[in-house]
């Protein structure tokens, strides 16, 4: 056996093989992983608007409950003169406090 009997192996590059990057990545492994990025907003801009439906329901629920009872304290501590102003203050807190935390949602979700 001489040297020009030894079997030869031929290596194709890049040009010649589509399929692989300089990576060693395939071309449909990087289109997963983009589609999995892209899966990934969805799933959390679904969570951001689910957060924002729970606050919306709470921020309800909160605001009925802590209106009758803040009434009930108003009632019994403050002069029936002032009571308005105390319930329009309670009021305006819970407003805004609310109309803060939707905003902060609805810009999460830009």
């Amino acid at each position: 056996m001489n040297a020009n009997d030894e079997p030869t192996t031929t290596e194709m590059t890049t040009e010649e093989n589509p399929m692989q990057t300089d990576g060693g990545t395939t071309n449909s492994n990087a289109t997963s992983s983009s589609g999995t990025t892209r899966s990934g907003r969805d799933v959390r801009t679904l969570l951001n608007y689910a957060a924002l439906a729970v606050l919306v329901l709470f921020a309800l629920v909160a605001s009925v409950q802590l209106y009758t009872a803040v009434g009930g304290v108003i009632d019994r501590w403050v002069a029936s003169e002032y009571r308005i102003f105390f319930r329009a203050a309670f009021n305006l807190v819970v407003l805004l406090l609310c109309v803060g935390g939707i905003s902060l949602q609805l810009r999460r979700l830009d």
